[in-house]
């Protein structure tokens, strides 16, 4: 009979038993499913160790079956545990036992780079360990390793400076009398550099790195005709992609004067043709004519205006003359005289610029002997070269270089856009200055933009960007009584280069503390639109060793 109660006994202390054995597995499933990475803090005490191989002491687990005693006790005595012995809330739950913190719980050190997007920056947590050097990850999206490449008002690499210009050398160059333009479109920047027997194209990347090459050599070159003198060489776009128009003369300057369009593919090559040829258009022909030409394309890009010279204050009448051709060449308006100049007075081109509404706009200037100053003289034609309009015209300092500018739709209407840019010089202190003037055919008048000291001159580019006009100039001077470099005569003109966007103050971007070496002929700048917010300005410097293109891209505000 006893041998049965012990039975029985028994029976119920082994199904506590069991239970106590499967609330522990349980619990170790429980806490397995954790990371990898977990470690002991904020652990807790886990059942399993509880409820161990001593069969569960009563401080430990409540209610095991040494706790029953020779009464037998009950089942729901023996599977009750004591409320501060390995309840849940005390035991370990997935916060506290299953999941530690991913960063092991420590806190990160900072970073290295403590300026711009990196201020406050602490190690990334990476593979199981913090960063030893810190990397993007670190530091964030708007992080930039090494040079910045991005115009967004924030300083990228950390170095300090936000939006810092970048300088470089684009390209050696083999003269320093070149015939400079320059073209932006979805293949590149491509820039023309013409000499007496070629017109070298380069086609450059966003970043202003040299990515291919290509030439147009003279029809002298190329045919074997009479030698000439290249008078003029300017990239424009057209219907079918873009092209080169360059001008010829005589050796001496003289007549004839002979124009040319030349279709190049999209790395900037002409077409070739057998035995040496290429396809080119010819625009004019002017056997008694001389000096140089300027052209326009329409918004189509289907016709070409050219404006030239026509006679001279010993060969009256002085005329600057117009033509209008398709993009083949074919004759579509007769040459016509769109001004006419009397006196002791030397005319000189500026350009042209085919307007929205159809009309064309084009300027010249009248420089007056003795160095007294120029009339500068604007008029619009309509599409047959007549007339619109009243001529306006600005008395300015002798070499004006007026220059016309289409600011583009989001300056307003066809009649509003169009801008000039003058530089001029005026007593009593004679400082050089860059006027522009707006509202063209609504009465507008020059404003100072820039200035410079009286011993500078200036000679300056622009870029009309989306509605914004942008200046590029250098401004140079030279000490004549200091010996030239090399002894060539040419050399030891110094200079800095400066930009100026609208509504902003001038900026000096030339690379360091140092005069840029200038030519006598560093009288130009390139400016093109590489990316938003980023523009490139391109310019030439010279030593006794030679001439390079050298470039500075700079964010705009």
């Amino acid at each position: 009979m006893r041998r049965g109660i012990l039975s029985g006994m028994q029976a119920r202390h082994v199904q506590a038993g069991v239970g106590l054995l499967l609330l522990a597995v349980l619990a170790a499933a429980c806490g397995s499913s954790g990371s990898k990475n977990e470690g002991p803090r904020d652990s807790g005490p886990s059942v399993v160790e509880d409820a161990g191989g001593d069969g569960g002491r009563p401080e430990d687990a409540g209610g095991t079956v040494s706790d029953a005693g020779p009464d037998g006790g009950v089942p729901e005595d023996a599977g009750t545990p004591e409320p501060d012995a390995g309840a849940p809330e005390d035991a370990g739950t997935l916060e506290d036992a299953g999941t530690p913190e991913p960063d092991g719980g420590v806190e990160p050190l900072a970073c290295e780079k403590t300026h711009g997007v990196c201020a406050g920056a602490r190690r990334a947590w990476v593979d199981g360990a913090y960063e030893a050097v810190c990397t993007g990850r670190s530091y964030g999206a708007d992080y930039e390793e090494g040079a910045e490449t991005r115009c967004d008002g924030l300083d990228n690499d950390c170095d300090g400076v936000t939006d810092p210009s970048i300088w470089s050398r684009v390209t050696s160059l083999e003269t320093a009398l070149g015939r400079v333009s320059s073209l932006k479109t979805d293949s590149g920047v491509f820039v023309s550099i013409g000499d007496n027997n070629r017109v070298l194209i380069l086609r450059l990347s966003s970043e202003l790195a040299i990515q291919g090459t290509a030439s147009v050599s003279m029809p002298w070159i190329r045919t074997g005709a009479e030698a000439g003198l290249l008078q003029h060489a300017q990239l424009v776009r057209t219907e079918a992609g873009f092209a080169l128009h360059y001008s010829t003369a005589a050796l001496n300057g003289a007549a004839p004067l002979r124009a040319y369009l030349v279709p190049l593919d999209a790395r900037g090559a002409p077409t070739p043709l057998p035995e040496g040829g290429l396809v080119e258009h010819l625009l004019l022909d002017r056997a008694s004519d001389s000096g140089s030409t300027r052209v326009a394309t329409s918004v189509a890009g289907d016709k070409v205006v050219v404006i030239w010279r026509s006679g001279s204050a010993q060969s009256p009448p002085m005329q600057v003359m117009g033509t209008v051709t398709d993009a083949q060449g074919q004759v579509l308006i007769a040459p016509k005289s769109l001004f006419t100049s009397e006196g002791n007075v030397t005319q000189k081109l500026a350009n042209a610029l085919w307007l929205r509404n159809g009309e064309i706009l084009v300027g010249m200037s009248d420089e007056r002997s003795g160095l007294t100053g120029d009339t500068v003289r604007l008029r619009r034609f309509d599409a047959n070269l007549d007339p619109v309009g009243a001529e306006r015209s600005f008395e300015t300092s002798y070499e004006a270089m007026p220059l016309l500018l289409d600011l583009g739709s989001a300056r307003g209407g066809p009649l509003a856009s169009p801008v000039l840019v003058l530089r001029v010089s005026y007593a009593p202190d004679w400082t050089r200055q860059l006027q522009v003037v707006q509202n063209l055919f609504g009465g507008g008048g020059p404003e100072k933009w820039a200035e410079a000291p009286t011993t500078e001159t200036v000679w300056y580019g622009a870029l009309a960007d989306e509605g914004v006009l942008r200046l590029g100039w250098l401004a140079e001077f030279k000490d004549h009584e200091a010996p030239p470099p090399g002894g060539d005569d040419w050399l030891g003109w110094n200079g800095r280069l400066w930009t100026l966007d609208e509504g902003q103050a001038a900026v000096d971007r030339s690379p360091d503390s140092e005069y840029l070496p200038l030519h006598r002929y560093a009288q130009w700048v390139l400016m093109e639109k590489l990316a938003p917010r980023r523009v490139g300005a391109m310019y030439m410097t010279t030593t006794p060793d030679g001439s390079s293109l050298d470039s500075v891209r700079y964010c705009t505000p």
